[in-house]
């Protein structure tokens, strides 16, 4: 056997290591998730105290407008700062790279790139299907992305749901989240819907399709956690699959 043969991740590279039991596990990725929140109350409170300029209300029924510097901030506060609690966390007894899968060997870039083309090709057609069959508008998910990506500001929401969103999200549900669960009685696949469907309310306000969308990206992005046994697939897998979302909206979606 080659040594390219003998270094391949087998059909299940993956292998839970950590110092966390679930419960406290689901503690912090609950309070890490619920961070954009407090960011959300911080801002409220430095514009009553005019610390820094009022963001506009956002109508009732309808989505923040990304293309607010001051919303766009929050947004990305929000989600540093769920990243570092779950970076703090997982390095408790020092256990982050087997809690994270940081350890080598980490799948290659493009390998990792094709996990992500592989996981659109089979759940973008899935998605149209159930949208169409709840006769709801294929983009009424994602339209709040959508003046933001027509605004100067489209790179900061580039970097919002392309970058900073699959690396906090990954680091917590398929990384730090998973291990706990995985390690436990439960097992990889009933850990792994576990950790979709509290993933999957992170999204709350979606349509039911979406939902549905969110939750079978999160069961396609455990497999491949599963498969590599590495975060870096997982990641940009993610990564991939925001981008793709967001031109579909940038080009396809009605203005109105």
């Amino acid at each position: 056997m080659s040594n390219a043969d003998s270094d391949a991740p087998s059909r299940s590279a993956y292998e839970a290591h950590t110092p966390w039991t679930p419960a406290p596990a689901l503690l912090v990725a609950l309070v890490a998730s619920l961070s954009p929140i407090l960011i959300g109350i911080a801002s409220v409170l430095a514009e009553n105290h005019g610390l820094i300029p009022h963001v506009t209300a956002t109508p009732a029924g309808q989505p923040p407008s990304l293309s607010s510097p001051s919303l766009l901030v929050q947004m990305i506060a929000g989600q540093m700062l769920s990243l570092v609690i779950i970076w703090v966390a997982a390095g408790w007894r020092g256990g982050r790279a087997q809690t994270l899968r940081l350890a080598a060997p980490q799948t290659d870039w493009l390998t990792a790139i094709g996990y992500g083309l592989l996981l659109v090709a089979v759940l973008g057609p899935i998605e149209v299907l159930l949208y169409r069959v709840a006769g709801i508008g294929l983009f009424t998910d994602g339209r709040w992305l959508l003046e933001g990506l027509h605004s100067p500001l489209w790179w900061a929401v580039v970097l919002a749901a392309v970058v900073l969103a699959p690396l906090w999200e990954e680091v917590t549900f398929r990384g730090f989240l998973l291990s706990a669960l995985a390690k436990s009685a439960l097992g990889f696949w009933p850990a792994a819907l576990l950790s979709s469907a509290i993933w999957t309310l992170l999204h709350w306000g979606y349509s039911w399709p979406g939902l549905a969308s969110v939750f079978l990206a999160g069961l396609g992005l455990s497999w491949i956690m599963k498969r590599t046994g590495s975060l870096r697939a997982a990641v940009i897998s993610h990564s991939v699959i925001n981008a793709c979302s967001l031109s579909v909206i940038y080009l396809f979606a009605p203005a109105t």
